[in-house]
């Protein structure tokens, strides 16, 4: 056989699950809405409304500001494409959801001024609308990353054109993620030395005019993903139209694009992606103006806790409480990162031991600079990392400026060589005790997928943005999903 026989290369006799219509992911948020939005009526009718009332008018006016306000739900966030877009990021539905609210708002907010004597309908019509969002927000989330991701059926079989570094983090991401809606059958890619492989666990079926010459393998598949468009530059077109499938995605960059504002523009037959760059300047004192309040506030709430803490550290292990390590602060400046020990006071001569003698606690730590199980940390130290308590000190790091709350990884100075030429953009803010990367995967993810997170923030940054990160922040702390 040769190297292009698709039998080689993958296993063809498996059966393949038949995909949900693209429609229905949408038609089933609408009707999860539709479903969650009639409770949400009933209950507030049963227990507010026409059945706690006596007055016939009041009663009436009730039903019409309950009626306006679940209505403005499903078809606010229809112009918003909430539901003919079921497989984008949750980032992306958040902001979207938000955008739809806002508008909401504005749309009751004029006749509730030029309107004198039906400001109480719109007020309640608006409040009513504004506890629908939020709801159906959350029954959206659960739907998407519970129901659905769980399902095989549902995510779109997709061939990855281009088995690099940045094909294998696509399909790495794709698997960790299954709320992403797409599930990585393989590779292709030109390059011969990678045929009858394995990249990410999948493997590399040849070379990408295979999809074309064999509907065996294109037939694995119904949409394409390509990994790196530098790669073919000016015949990425030519590339396009070759390969066997309806739907193409072709990934701008790993975090180096701002794609939370980008927007696409037909220039009377070309088309152009805009991409915003936003002057962070006045989001960053605003940001600093925050940092100082929430984390005096925070210091003066969690100081009996961490006296605790320090007394607990110190009678679990010898060393002291604290642990100090010096952390890149952009540019050449460094600062002292602050947390309570959670190691031993040898971890650094146990980790150079470890690496020596274990082949693969040495590779896992070179992928993702740390290690699941490690013996350096203390009984103590885990119950911190799991809470994320060992990170508390950090809060006086953030009043000193030299963290913020939500930024990007406090790198240290070592990491930079691998950090690369991206350090110039994640150097131009401060780091933060959490971000994106923090609650995007954060242990699970290598550390050039970290860093793209980083990058990604960094062009993205906004008060919007920092809230869904604490949000999230907030969570994971609570589930305990610490590192």
């Amino acid at each position: 056989m040769s190297k292009l026989d698709p039998d080689v290369v993958i296993d063809l006799t498996s059966a393949k699950k038949a995909t949900i219509p693209t429609i229905a992911p949408g038609l089933l948020l609408a009707l999860s809405d539709g479903l969650v939005l009639a409770l949400v009526g009933w209950t507030l009718n049963h227990f507010l409304g026409a059945d706690a009332l006596t007055e016939p008018l009041e009663a009436a006016a009730w039903q019409r500001s309950l009626v306006t306000g679940l209505m403005l739900v499903p078809l606010v966030k229809s112009v918003f494409g909430i539901y003919t877009l079921g497989r984008f990021d949750y980032m992306e539905r958040t902001r979207r959801t938000f955008q739809a609210a806002f508008l909401c708002c504005a749309v009751l907010a004029v006749p509730f001024i030029v309107m004198e004597g039906f400001r109480s309908f719109f007020v309640e019509a608006l409040s009513i609308a504004l506890l629908g969002f939020a709801v159906t927000y959350v029954a959206d989330l659960l739907l998407i990353q519970g129901l659905l991701s769980s399902a095989l059926d549902w995510r779109t079989p997709v061939v990855i054109v281009g088995a690099g570094p940045q094909g294998a983090a696509i399909a790495e991401k794709l698997q960790r993620l299954p709320w992403l809606g797409m599930r990585p059958v393989g590779f292709v890619d030109d390059d011969d030395s990678l045929w009858q492989t394995r990249v990410a666990g999948l493997p590399v079926m040849g070379p990408v005019e295979l999809l074309a010459k064999s509907p065996a393998v294109a037939g694995q598949a119904t949409a394409a993903i390509v990994a790196d468009m530098s790669r073919h530059g000016s015949d990425l077109t030519g590339l396009v139209r070759t390969l066997p499938f309806r739907q193409v995605y072709c990934v701008l960059g790993e975090g180096n694009v701002s794609a939370v504002d980008a927007t696409y523009h037909n220039l009377h037959g070309s088309l152009a992606l805009r991409v915003s760059v936003r002057p962070p300047t006045g989001y960053l004192r605003i940001r600093r103006a925050m940092d100082i309040v929430l984390s005096s506030i925070l210091l003066v709430l969690v100081a009996p806790l961490m006296l605790g803490l320090a007394v607990a550290i110190k009678l679990d292990s010898p060393g002291p409480v604290m642990f100090r390590q010096k952390r890149w602060a952009g540019g050449k400046q460094t600062f002292d990162l602050l947390k309570f020990r959670s190691m031993h006071v040898d971890a650094e001569e146990q980790l150079q031991q470890l690496l020596e003698n274990d082949p693969i606690a040495r590779e896992e730590y070179m992928t993702y600079h740390k290690l699941t199980v490690d013996p350096r940390i203390t009984p103590l130290g885990r119950f911190l990392r799991k809470t994320s308590l060992d990170e508390l000190p950090q809060l006086w790091n953030i009043l000193m400026g030299d963290m913020s709350l939500i930024g990007p990884r406090a790198y240290m100075p070592k990491e930079l060589p691998e950090v690369g030429e991206s350090a110039a953009v994640i150097g131009s803010v401060r780091p933060g005790l959490t971000g994106y990367w923090q609650v995007s995967g954060r242990h699970r993810t290598t550390f050039q997928e970290r860093v793209a997170m980083d990058v990604f923030y960094v062009r993205n940054c906004g008060l919007l943005f920092d809230f869904f990160i604490l949000c999230k922040t907030a969570v994971m702390v609570l589930k305990g999903d610490g590192s």
